[in-house]
């Protein structure tokens, strides 16, 4: 099953290698991914990649890309491309800063660090604002999960292994 799972992953990253080629990669991690939002219910593996102002991640679930996220100057999603205040708003439900998806994929701290608790092998933050969003958000060794309680957005992001 694993054997499988990882030659079809092998396979989609080759033939999907030449919409990214234009874009230096500094960094690939594999990583898994959970999103759950009131219209989108999403888990698989994939890589994570980051380069000088792009970022990319690619999920699989049976060997089939189900998420391609692209971020440069614009969001794209599966070749659907936005900017970020509308990609905020259709995915969040609400209006936040630019770069809140990013920080989020790359498991830095949000909003600035806002009300950052700093623990052994991670951070928490806790950030509401009435009516808008309740977050809570945690780093924790390899894992990070985002949960917005008011609009009903989990991101929980895994990486596999260490960093490369």
């Amino acid at each position: 099953m694993y054997r499988f799972l990882a030659i079809s992953v092998a396979i989609a990253l080759f033939f999907s290698a030449c919409s990214i080629k234009d874009q230096a990669i500094e960094a690939s991690q594999p990583v898994k991914v959970i999103i759950k939002t009131p219209s989108v219910k999403l888990s698989g593996i994939g890589f994570y990649k980051t380069g000088y102002k792009y970022a990319n991640l690619q999920l699989f679930s049976a060997g089939v890309v189900v998420l391609d996220y692209k971020s440069a100057g614009t969001v794209c999603i599966n070749d659907k491309c936005m900017t970020r205040g509308i990609f905020n708003e259709k995915f969040f439900l609400k209006p936040h800063y630019n770069g809140l998806i990013d920080d989020i994929l790359a498991q830095r701290p949000i909003y600035k660090s806002e009300n950052l608790t700093q623990t052994p092998d991670g951070f928490s933050q806790y950030i509401a604002k009435d009516g808008e969003f309740a977050i809570s958000y945690e780093m924790k060794g390899l894992d990070s999960k985002f949960d917005d309680s008011l609009n009903q957005i989990t991101i929980q992001i895994t990486k596999i292994g260490k960093e490369q």
